[in-house]
């Protein structure tokens, strides 16, 4: 069974690499999807594939759902099957109310050790002839190009601000992401990725902070777009359980696994320690002063903590079921607020 599901990835793969898109039919949930695998488009200004999934109901939420693929790979094949695990979570987040889905697949960490899928600083310090150039950028064209296939293909006029989605890996993406686009994003479902949540400082630099915001986008914050996102974010009340095997606290001892302060390539060494200096070491009081902080500033931003529950399932008591029931009742709530959609089945003939 294995053989042959790697075989059809493989097969996919090689498509993509050739610049075809692959199409085919799905059923999950009662329910038909469409999807789309789509290859990078130089000429378009994309250097990296994508998914889209789209429901095949007559009726569907015009708003588009979005998350980065959350594994730490590399090669295609790797990325396209964390992209379908991905695309599996999405479909059960929206199966009450049905939107469109798009899954940039964003490599991790390249040779040079830039970490794309958490849009770390050294993202934005690479020369525009590099193939990875602005990937914050290129997530935006593929979000134009997917608004273009759904209205062209599927008759579905997207809206203008997405749902954003992410848990661990891509949670820190949606967190960096809202920062320097605020102005696309409604909402950002945000698991597992409190200890590094930004602050509109300029007292400390990107990713937590916006002091050098300006010399890395050639852009100003926009703090009025910024407060307007609706921010949810949830973890596991046993977050800091698992440690590190390679990195260590301000005291010496193993520091918490999913605490990016800690992690250079995610947040730079002396970014982290400063994060910890004026918002705290521990990554629950680190999280809920800066909470504090950004509330009195206008935003919109709450933290669920959920009791007993660690970072993932491998300890057997990770957030598991929570990475679907939290933004499903979220999105629910997002599209009681919007409009649902008639598809122009003519779109489709075309």
């Amino acid at each position: 069974m294995y053989e042959e599901l790697r075989n059809v990835i493989d097969g996919i793969s090689k498509k993509i690499q050739q610049g075809q898109i692959v199409e085919f039919g799905w059923n999950k949930y009662r329910t038909n999807y469409h999807i789309s695998c789509i290859p990078p488009n130089a000429e378009r200004g994309i250097n990296i594939p994508s998914i889209i999934i789209v429901p095949q109901n007559d009726t569907i939420y015009n708003q588009i759902v979005l998350q980065v693929n959350d594994c730490d790979v590399n090669n295609l094949p790797e990325m396209i099957i964390n992209g379908g695990i991905v695309g599996n979570q999405l479909m059960a987040i929206t199966k009450e109310s049905y939107a469109p889905m798009v899954i940039p697949l964003l490599p991790a960490m390249t040779e040079n050790g830039i970490y794309f899928q958490q849009l770390s600083k050294e993202c934005f310090e690479l020369p525009d002839t590099d193939i990875y150039y602005r990937i914050d950028e290129q997530v935006i064209r593929i979000i134009n190009e997917a608004k273009t296939i759904l209205e062209g293909k599927f008759g579905i006029k997207s809206s203008d601000k997405i749902f954003l989605n992410g848990y661990s890996s891509s949670a820190v993406f949606a967190q960096r992401f809202s920062l320097i686009h605020p102005e696309i994003i409604e909402t950002a479902c945000i698991g597992g990725a409190i200890g590094s949540i930004p602050v509109t400082s300029r007292r400390i630099g990107y990713p937590i902070g916006i002091e050098d915001f300006e010399k890395l986008f050639g852009k100003k914050f926009n703090m009025d777009a910024y407060s307007k996102i609706k921010f949810r974010y949830y973890v596991g009340e046993l977050e800091t359980a698992m440690k590190a095997d390679n990195r260590v606290d301000d005291d010496g001892m193993p520091a918490p696994m999913h605490d990016m302060s800690y992690f250079d390539k995610s947040v730079p060494t002396e970014i982290g320690r400063r994060q910890r200096e004026v918002l705290g070491k521990d990554i629950f009081a680190r999280a809920n002063k800066t909470i504090e902080i950004l509330k009195k500033q206008g935003i919109d931003m709450d933290l669920t903590i959920i009791p007993g529950r660690s970072h993932n399932d491998k300890s057997g008591i990770g957030v598991n079921e929570y990475i679907i029931r939290i933004p499903l009742e979220l999105h629910n709530e997002v599209c009681s607020a919007n409009k649902l959609v008639k598809r122009n089945y003519e779109s489709q003939e075309r």
